[in-house]
């Protein structure tokens, strides 16, 4: 964790940067999206220029939030880089999967966290920041920060309940 805590800054500032380059490259190939609530262009819209804000201040507490742990326990830098780099690769794929129009798996995909809070903690924020990297040149800075977050409480939900169970019984 020595890693993190010395180069905090540099890793908030190269998430901004990647959202600066996500942008720019919108905005010279067709113009920065703007993502509409249920895909309904009457409904209001979320452009990817939030994404600018999003990104570093959730890298930044996500950063604050593992060093905070860390403090706790002691040797869990390699463990933090596996779980983020996992949670890159599954947003990676789910962008791809979207990018190449199979919406009939990336349905069923998405959801592929759930049955797997049965057994591990995936509301940590090191997979949070690994998911939205991993979509945000597909889907932008604001939209993978919703997605996962709702993801985050039914995984952290599922995780605790199945917990209370195994208690109970």
């Amino acid at each position: 964790m020595i890693l993190l805590r010395k180069n905090k800054f540099k890793v908030v500032l190269g998430t901004g940067l990647l959202a600066l380059l996500c942008i720019l490259w919108e905005k010279y190939n067709g113009g920065v999206i703007t993502h509409h609530l249920l895909a309904r262009k009457d409904l209001p819209g979320i452009s990817n220029w939030w994404g600018l804000l999003t990104l570093p201040t959730l890298a930044w507490i996500s950063l604050s939030v593992i060093l905070e742990r860390q403090n706790k326990n002691q040797g869990i830098e390699n463990t933090v880089i596996r779980r983020f780099l996992a949670a890159f690769l599954f947003g990676a794929l789910a962008s791809l999967l979207w990018e190449f129009k199979l919406d009939e798996f990336l349905q069923y995909y998405i959801l592929l966290p759930l049955p797997i809070a049965l057994f591990k903690r995936l509301h940590l924020p090191e997979y949070l920041l690994g998911f939205v990297i991993g979509m945000l040149f597909t889907f932008g800075g604001i939209l993978p920060i919703i997605v996962g977050l709702v993801l985050m409480l039914l995984c952290f939900l599922i995780y605790k309940f199945v917990r209370i169970l195994k208690l109970l019984f």
